[in-house]
């Protein structure tokens, strides 16, 4: 009796104790200090694993794609791995999405299989409430991806074509400003914009012979390129010879050309191939010249999406973690992910070409499969009572 006389203050000490280093711990998770910094790094980590798998894994498939161009003129080997490695921007772009879904599931999922996430709900911390945790990471992921799709990916789309053009011998345009620079025969000609099917819209020629010597220039407010010469519309032509300058003014008249029809077209500016500045200043040039500009405005608006659609991942990846996070598997995690990812892509991309098609509202058609996605991960998460 004596022996439990002694142990039982002992023990009571003990709880005492543990309960209050327990409360405590419960705090620091509520000041947003611990718990911030631990789930934010291992959604960082879980983000950054998959987004650097699936990089290697595109970055072979790519290099794959380009063998065959080896050996051909000077593209070599070491010329393939470089131009590649230009083309990454744009692929971490398109998997952005998937790569966030897939690092979720792993986050989360394995906190829900060690029973952390457990602990965490214990001490009052809801589904939606870790999502607020993690913040940090969000605006860091948000800020990598935007820096990336801003000026990363322009620039490297750019360099990308001239060193492949270069490497096989084929004519360069260069891009300075607002418009490519191309060099026909005699004449310097700048193209302001070239759509996908070669018309053009605001083009200069200038005449320089072989004494250096301005001669002529003329301004075309659309052109169009086929049969092995220029067709111009609306045009305005400067003739200048000693002590006289000569101006005409014609609706239409066609011009010889040492270039080809598929030559113009790889000054197209893809949509994709712009920041999203570029975009707004070249939907607003080719409306204003009556020209089609939806292809233009469905890629502006889908990069106003992007934000959403990182945290639309997130929020999907939730509910898969919290209630099955202990019976997925990690190989179970990164085929659920793939497949909504690449659900969300495939779906987003088709519903843009459709709208682009046939002329829908850009903002209607782009918002639609991110909100339809939150609602089903919401639906899901109070479906669960989570």
């Amino acid at each position: 009796m004596r022996e439990l006389s002694t142990i039982v203050p002992l023990l009571t000490k003990a709880v005492t104790s543990a309960a209050m280093r327990g409360r405590e711990l419960i705090s620091s998770f509520g000041n947003n200090t611990i718990l911030d910094h631990y789930l934010g790094r291992e959604l960082m980590w879980g983000i950054g694993v998959t987004l650097l798998s699936l990089i290697s894994i595109a970055y072979f498939v790519t290099f794959a794609a380009e063998m065959g161009e080896i050996g051909q003129q000077d593209f070599t080997a070491n010329t393939a791995v470089w131009y590649v490695l230009l083309k990454m921007p744009k692929i971490i772009q398109e998997m952005f999405p998937a790569a966030t879904l897939v690092g979720g599931l792993f986050a989360f999922g394995g906190l829900a299989a060690s029973n952390e996430l457990t602990v965490m709900r214990a001490t009052g911390l809801s589904v939606i409430g870790m999502l607020w945790q993690v913040r940090k990471g969000v605006i860091l992921l948000l800020l990598v991806a935007v820096v990336n799709m801003e000026w990363v990916v322009p620039v490297a789309e750019r360099v990308a074509k001239i060193v492949k053009a270069t490497a096989l011998h084929q004519p360069v345009m260069e891009y300075a400003g607002e418009a490519f620079w191309l060099r026909d025969g005699d004449d310097f000609v700048r193209m302001k914009n070239v759509e996908d099917d070669g018309v053009v819209a605001g083009v200069l020629w200038m005449k320089i012979p072989q004494y250096g010597e301005l001669s002529e220039f003329s301004y075309a407010e659309r052109a169009s390129h086929q049969s092995g010469g220029w067709r111009l519309e609306e045009v305005l032509t400067t003739k200048t010879e000693p002590g006289k300058v000569t101006v005409t003014q014609l609706e239409q008249m066609e011009r010889h050309s040492t270039v080809s029809e598929d030559m113009i077209k790889l000054a197209s500016r893809s949509p994709a191939d712009l920041s999203t500045a570029e975009l707004l200043q070249y939907g607003e040039y080719l409306e204003s010249n009556g020209l089609n500009a939806s292809s233009y405005w469905h890629t502006f608006w889908y990069r106003m999406t992007m934000p959403l659609g990182l945290i639309v991942m997130l929020v999907l990846a939730l509910p898969f973690s919290v209630t099955e996070g202990r019976s997925l598997s990690a190989s179970k995690r990164v085929v659920i992910g793939v497949f909504v990812g690449a659900g969300f892509y495939l779906l987003n991309k088709v519903l843009m070409n459709t709208g682009e098609i046939y002329q829908f509202n850009p903002i209607v058609t782009v918002f639609t499969i991110p909100l339809l996605f939150l609602g089903a991960a919401l639906w899901m998460i109070r479906r669960r009572g989570l």
